[in-house]
């Protein structure tokens, strides 16, 4: 939709700038017709003569890392210029036209938070009130260090909500805002980083700002790896995550896709409303570092598309961790062999477990292996190493009717005392030989066993 400015006099203003724009804008000497109408052959209305120009500029245009092509003349013969070379040329395109053009000088801010000065575009589109705000500088590419890395035809930066434009670029002329109620330069500088492609992901750019104004946020950071397959409805909004503390996260599919939270281990145990079609998980942190939502691609890798940072604990987050999950705990996650979402699937006792490592009883936990008849164990042995002639009881309740067995170097035990009433079975078992000792399942009708847990005997 076009933004319509209908205020008579914001209208009388822009005809002002209009003066004060061409002035501004460098002389030239080529006649740009020709590459105009080539440009834009096959295009009947400015909108899509401005679109048509956009797109050959991020297409064809790199960014001067030499900082010294500011005209359009410069910027054609060279390929290349900086945001005001960008602004003149398609200035320079869109005039034979007949397509009016602001070139609005201000700051925006990078993404970390570091003030610059810039040149973006206002195009009247369809008649004295109507138009658009593009940024084509922004929209070719970006810079890392002296290098110049071009984006494929990023349109969030074609005919931006103003709501959206706000959070990053701040004109010197108010009247540029074209939001209700412009913002003070004090509270463009305390708005979070955020860019238009929040609104691919399903974000109101007004409520946004509005709630940004009202209660300062840091947001996480967000690119458009997943904007065609997801629609976001609940995140948390803000860069910094604590461990122990919980997160929900919900979101809707556009598309088939594999959609994990990456917090050092992957884990996708979304909960599904199919009457909404929304998938939503609450986590709470454990490791410290990054913590993402991802998508996963065609080769079997994940792409993140939504990073946060998880902050090094202090003594109180450690606290609320192990009341929430003891077995996401430090001590526990770095003992060899550990593998937390396993150990939760298989209901793990964690405080038992956390308080026998604190004890030194613990030191490495047993191999566990991924099969197909889970089970709750209700009380193994968490050590990794077992010993000859010692008693170690084993306590499950299983999902099915599967025969259970240990298997100690060829010795095979099945005598299973069951409880009607809870349903476990339990096991005691003295190890006789050196090696391994094997908890396994019988693989469905088979006569075939899979492994559980592994042991090592001395």
């Amino acid at each position: 939709m076009h933004l319509r400015i209908s205020c008579i006099g914001l209208i009388i203003a822009l005809s002002v700038y209009v003066c004060r724009g061409k002035a501004a804008v460098s002389d030239t000497r080529y006649d740009y017709s020709d590459v105009a109408a080539q440009i834009t052959a096959g295009c009947n209305t400015k909108y899509d003569k401005a679109r048509a120009i956009y797109r050959w500029l991020c297409a064809n245009i790199s960014y001067d890392t030499s900082y010294s092509i500011y005209t359009a003349d410069e910027c054609w013969d060279n390929q290349r210029g900086v945001c005001q070379a960008y602004c003149e040329l398609f200035y320079r395109l869109a005039e034979p036209l007949g397509i009016k053009v602001f070139i609005i000088s201000g700051d925006t801010k990078e993404t970390m938070g570091e003030e610059t000065g810039h040149a973006w575009i206002f195009v009247v589109t369809e008649g004295e009130g109507t138009g658009i705000l593009v940024d084509p500088t922004w929209g070719a590419g970006a810079v890392d260090g002296n290098t110049f890395i071009r984006s494929d035809n990023d349109m969030s930066w074609f005919h931006v909500d103003p709501y959206w434009m706000i959070f990053s670029h701040y004109p010197d002329d108010e009247m540029f805002q074209l939001i209700d109620r412009p913002i003070t330069r004090q509270q463009f500088l305390s708005l979070p980083d955020i860019r238009p492609i929040w609104g691919q992901y399903g974000y109101d750019a007004r409520q946004m700002l509005m709630g940004c104004l009202s209660d300062r946020v840091s947001m996480p950071q967000l690119n458009d790896n997943a904007a065609d397959k997801v629609i976001l409805k609940n995140i948390p909004f803000e860069n910094t995550l604590r461990i122990g503390q919980e997160y929900c996260f919900s979101f809707g599919k556009l598309d088939e896709c594999d959609i994990v939270l990456v917090n050092e281990n992957i884990y996708d145990e979304w909960s599904v409303d199919y009457s909404t079609g929304i998938y939503s998980m609450c986590f709470v942190p454990s490791v410290a570092g990054d913590l993402t939502l991802s998508i996963k691609k065609g080769d079997g890798s994940y792409w993140s598309f939504l990073q946060y940072e998880v902050a090094q604990p202090t003594a109180y987050d450690l606290a609320r961790l192990q009341e929430a999950d003891p077995l996401a705990m430090p001590e526990i996650a770095r003992l060899r062999n550990a593998d937390i979402r396993r150990m939760k699937s298989l209901g793990i006792d964690g405080r038992k477990l956390l308080s026998q490592v604190r004890s030194g009883e613990v030191k490495s936990l047993p191999v566990f292996y991924d099969f197909n008849n889970d089970c709750d164990m209700t009380d193994i042995p968490f050590n990794e190493v077992l010993y000859r002639g010692r008693e170690y009881t084993f306590t499950l309740r299983p999902h099915t009717d599967a025969q259970w067995a240990i298997i100690n170097e060829g010795r095979w035990l099945r005598d299973w005392a069951k409880d009607p009433i809870s349903g476990t079975i339990t096991i005691t078992v003295s190890p006789e030989n050196e090696g391994s000792l094997i908890l396994a399942v019988q693989s469905g009708d088979s006569d075939r066993y899979e492994y559980c847990l592994q042991y090592t005997v001395r």
